[in-house]
C-alpha cells in the first residue's frame, strides 16, 4: 500500500505491505461506499481515583452517528455490499459478541 515517507531529499510515496489495521480502517470507513459520515466516534469522561480521565475514539453504533449521507460520491462498492461486509467483519471478530456468532474458519474442512 502507498505510504507517505520522507528523507533528506523531501517527501515521497513508498510502497509497503499492508497492516491489518490499515486494511480494517479502509473497509470499515463509509467513504469506501461513497458516503459521508460524521460523528462515528465519541469521547467519554470518567473519574478514576479522584482524577478525570477522557476516553476518546469510542465507536458509536451507526444509528447514533450525527450525519450519514449516502451516495455523496462514487464509491468503490455499493452501500448494500458495504453493510454486508460490516456484518462479516463483526462476525469474524474473535471474542466479541455472542459465542454462537459465525466467525472466521479456524479448523476443519
Amino acid at each position: 500500500m502507498p505510504v507517505k515517507s520522507h528523507d533528506a531529499e523531501g517527501r515521497f510515496i513508498a510502497w509497503k505491505l499492508p497492516l491489518y489495521n490499515t486494511v480494517h480502517n479502509i473497509l470499515t470507513n463509509p467513504v469506501y461506499a461513497g458516503a459521508y459520515a460524521f460523528g462515528r466516534t465519541t469521547s467519554k469522561v470518567i473519574i478514576e481515583e479522584g482524577r478525570k480521565r477522557v476516553r476518546r475514539g469510542l465507536r458509536r453504533p451507526q444509528m447514533e452517528w450525527d450525519v450519514l449521507l449516502k451516495d455523496q460520491h462514487e464509491g468503490y462498492i455499493p452501500w448494500s455490499e458495504f453493510e454486508s461486509n460490516q456484518q462479516v467483519i463483526a462476525n469474524n471478530a474473535i471474542g466479541k459478541g455472542s459465542a454462537t456468532a459465525k466467525g472466521a474458519v479456524r479448523r476443519g474442512g
